[in-house]
C-alpha cells in the first residue's frame, strides 16, 4: 500500500473546488483489499493483466512508453493508443492496490515517457504518429490516458502531473474538444480542482457549450430516446454531472439526470449495465453489452454518487460490477468476452447472436478479440471498484463506506491522527458487515477519537438498529469511537423475483442469480481471417469454445417463491463456489432450442409446459457463471 497521507489532502482539496459535491474519491493508495476481493485482484494479476503477451497486440507493445508500431493494415491511427491507455490505467491501479512493483513500473514507464516528451507548448502525447504526420490531433486517446495520470497522482502526489495537464488542456481551444474528445472535460475539471486555475473551468464549460458531440445539452434534455454507440454514451454521460458538481448550475444537473433516466429506461439489462452491441439495443434478454460498457458505466455512476450523495448510485455500481463485471470473464481471469448477455447458452468462435458481427467470435471467452478495446478496459473494472469503496465527506474527519467488500482503510484525521477502519465481511454473499476502528498518533495507540462515519443500506435490504438514513440512503454515526471498537451491520438480503422485458429473474441484494448451464469446454485453434493473425503469445491462455451440456428449458410461475440457502462453506473462492445459493421452483417447457444449432435463442412468446410437476432449481450468483439462464420465461 502506498502512503495515504497525501491522498486525503488531495481529496479534501477537490471538495473545496467542487462545492456542490457531497463525497470525494482519491483514496486509491489508502485502501488495502482483503478476503475474496484480494484474491480476485490477485487472480487478475496472475491472469491477463500480468501477461500482456497473452493479450497480443497492441498490449504486448511498449504501451505509452514510446511509439506503438502499426501492424497490418487494419484499424485507424488512434485506436491502439486508446486501447493501451485502458490497459495502462487498469494495470497501474491494480499495481497500487496490491503493491506490485512490476505492474507499477510498467504503467509508470508510459507516464514518464509522456511527461518527458511534451511539446514546447506543453501538448502531451505528441509522439502519436498521426500527429507527427500532420494529421488532426484526436484527443480521445488522451481522455483515456488521463485516468492513468490521475491514478499516479492519487497514489504518489506527483506535482508534475497537474502542472503538465494544465498546460496540455489549455493548449487547445474549446472547438478542439469535439466528438468523443469532449470527454477530456473530466480531466480539465480534475486538474482545476488541484490548480484552481479558472481558465480550466471556463474551458470545460465552453467545450460543453460547443455541443459538437452526441450527448450534448439539447440531446440530454430532449424527451427523445437515445440511440448511439453505448461506450460513447457511458463516457459522455459523466460530463454534465461533473459540471454541476463544480458550478452548481441547475441546467447541468437536469441534463445529467434526464440523460441517465432515458439511458436506463430504454436499455438497462438485469445485470445492471446498458445494452450496447455496439449501439443501444433495448432491454430484451438477448441483447448484449460490451465489456467496455461495464467499466465505463460503473465509473460514470461514481460521479453521480459523489455529486448527489445518494445510495441508489452505489447500488447501481455494485450491481454492474458484481454481476456483469464478474460474469464476462473466466474465474481465473485468463479469458474475457467482448459481448456478454444475461442469457447465453453457448459461447464459441461462431456463436455471436447479435446483429453486429453476427456469427463471429465476439461472445467467446478469449484472451484476444477482433477489436481490442474490451481486452484493455476489462482490467479497470475491479481496481476501480476498490478505489471507490471508501470516500470522504465534506471534512477530513468524515469517512464514507460507499461500496462494500472486505478491505482496510488508513487515513489521517485533521489533527494528524491515523485512523484505520477494517471492514470484515463476505459481502455481497454474506449478510454481516463489521467495521473495526483503531487510532494511532506519533507511533502510539490512541485510546479514542471523534469521527463521522457513514454507511448505506444496499438495494433490497434492511439493517438492524436505530439509524437515520433519510432520503440519501446513507446513515451517519457522529461520535467518539474507541480503538478496537466495532460497528456491526446485518443487511437482511432477501431473494425476490423481478419482472423484466420478456420474463422474470431473481435478485438477492445487489446480486442477480442465474441457472448455471454446464459446459463442454474445447480449445479453439481456428485462425479466423478477421483476427489479422493475432493470437495469444503465451502458453496457458487459450481461446475457448463452450458448448451447453445442460438444459435451460425452464420457466417461472408468477407465484414462484425463491429461498436463500447458506452452505457455510469457508476457504473457497466465492465466485467459483458461492456460499449462498437460491432455490426456486420452476417448470420444464417444450421447444426453445438453439437457433440454427449455434446461437442463443430469444425467449419464446408462447410457453408450453412439458410437465405439470414443478422442479426445484438451484441458482448461483450471475458472476459465478459462464453459460447461464438469467431471465426465465414466465408461466
Amino acid at each position: 500500500m502506498t502512503q495515504g497521507i497525501f491522498t486525503i489532502a488531495a481529496a479534501i482539496l477537490m471538495l473545496c473546488q467542487a462545492p456542490f459535491g457531497v463525497f470525494s474519491d482519491g483514496l486509491l493508495g489508502s485502501i488495502e483489499p482483503q478476503g475474496w476481493l484480494k484474491e480476485c485482484l490477485e487472480r487478475q494479476k496472475n491472469g491477463l493483466t500480468g501477461h500482456p503477451k497473452a493479450l497480443s497486440y497492441p498490449y504486448s507493445s511498449c504501451l505509452w512508453a514510446g511509439n506503438i508500431s502499426r501492424t497490418g493494415t487494419h484499424g485507424s491511427e488512434w485506436w491502439r493508443y486508446e486501447q493501451t491507455a485502458y490497459y495502462t490505467d487498469g494495470l497501474l491501479r491494480l499495481g497500487y492496490a496490491l503493491g506490485d512493483t512490476t505492474l507499477i513500473a510498467r504503467g509508470e514507464a508510459g507516464i514518464e515517457y509522456t511527461l518527458s516528451h511534451a511539446t514546447e507548448a506543453g501538448v502531451l502525447g505528441a509522439f502519436l504518429p498521426y500527429m507527427l504526420a500532420g494529421e488532426e490531433y484526436s484527443q480521445w486517446p488522451f481522455a483515456v490516458f488521463f485516468r492513468a495520470l490521475q491514478a499516479r497522482y492519487q497514489a504518489s502526489g506527483d506535482e508534475r502531473i497537474p502542472a503538465a495537464l494544465e498546460k496540455h488542456f489549455l493548449s487547445f481551444p474549446p472547438e478542439a474538444y469535439k466528438s468523443r474528445s469532449a470527454v477530456n472535460i473530466e480531466g480539465m475539471l480534475w486538474t482545476y480542482s488541484l490548480t484552481g486555475n479558472p481558465q480550466l473551468l471556463e474551458l470545460a464549460e465552453n467545450a460543453w457549450k460547443s455541443g459538437d458531440f452526441y450527448l450534448n445539452e439539447d440531446r440530454c434534455l430532449s424527451p427523445e430516446p437515445l440511440y448511439e454507440h453505448g461506450v460513447t454514451l457511458c463516457e459522455e454521460l459523466k460530463l454534465p454531472i461533473l459540471l454541476y458538481a463544480f458550478t452548481g448550475k441547475e441546467s447541468y444537473r437536469k441534463a445529467a439526470l434526464n440523460a441517465q433516466r432515458k439511458l436506463e429506461d430504454g436499455n438497462i439489462l438485469p445485470d445492471g449495465v446498458i445494452s450496447s452491441a455496439e449501439h443501444l439495443c433495448g432491454k430484451d434478454p438477448l441483447a448484449s453489452h460490451e465489456t467496455c460498457d461495464i467499466a465505463d458505466y460503473s465509473w460514470t455512476l461514481g460521479y453521480f454518487l459523489m455529486t448527489t450523495g445518494k445510495s441508489c448510485w452505489a447500488d447501481r455500481i455494485e450491481k454492474a460490477v458484481l454481476n456483469a463485471g464478474m460474469g464476462c470473464v473466466t474465474k481465473d481471469f485468463k479469458q474475457l468476452q467482448y459481448f456478454s448477455s444475461v442469457n447465453q447458452f453457448i459461447a464459441t468462435g461462431t456463436s455471436n447472436h447479435n446483429e453486429f458481427m453476427h456469427g463471429r467470435a465476439w461472445m467467446a471467452y478469449r484472451p484476444t478479440h477482433q477489436t481490442e478495446c474490451c481486452a484493455g478496459n476489462v482490467h479497470r473494472i475491479m481496481p476501480n471498484y476498490l478505489a471507490r469503496m471508501w470516500m470522504h465527506g465534506k471534512t477530513p474527519d468524515s469517512i464514507v463506506a460507499a461500496l462494500y467488500g472486505p478491505s482496510e482503510l488508513k487515513f489521517l484525521l485533521s489533527d494528524g491522527t491515523e485512523c484505520t477502519i477494517t471492514e470484515r465481511t463476505m459481502y455481497p454473499f454474506g449478510d454481516d458487515i463489521t467495521f473495526v476502528f483503531s487510532f494511532r498518533k506519533g507511533g502510539r495507540k490512541v485510546r479514542s477519537h471523534a469521527l463521522d462515519f457513514s454507511f448505506r443500506v444496499p438495494e433490497g435490504c434492511s439493517i438492524d438498529g436505530e439509524y437515520e438514513f433519510g432520503g440519501s440512503g446513507f446513515a451517519t454515526v457522529s461520535r467518539v469511537f474507541r480503538s478496537g471498537e466495532s460497528l456491526s451491520l446485518n443487511i437482511h438480503a432477501r431473494p425476490v423475483v423481478k419482472e423484466t422485458t420478456g420474463g422474470r429473474y431473481v435478485q438477492r441484494g445487489v446480486l442477480v442469480y442465474s441457472l448455471p448451464i454446464p459446459a463442454r469446454v474445447e480449445v479453439d485453434t481456428v485462425s479466423y481471417d478477421y483476427m489479422h493473425g493475432k493470437a495469444p503469445e503465451e502458453p496457458g491462455f487459450d481461446c475457448l469454445n463452450l458448448y451447453p451440456e445442460g438444459s435451460w428449458k425452464w420457466a417461472l410461475g408468477a407465484d414462484a417463491a425463491p429461498e436463500a440457502v447458506f452452505s457455510g462453506a469457508k476457504g473457497c473462492y466465492p465466485w467459483e463456489s458461492s456460499p449462498v445459493t437460491v432455490r426456486i421452483p420452476a417448470r420444464e417447457i417444450r421447444g426453445w432450442d438453439l437457433d440454427e444449432g449455434c446461437y442463443t435463442p430469444a425467449i419464446p412468446q408462447c410457453v408450453e409446459p412439458a410437465s405439470d410437476e414443478p422442479h426445484v432449481l438451484t441458482l448461483v450468483p450471475y458472476g459465478c457463471t459462464l453459460l447461464r439462464l438469467t431471465v426465465f420465461p414466465g408461466l
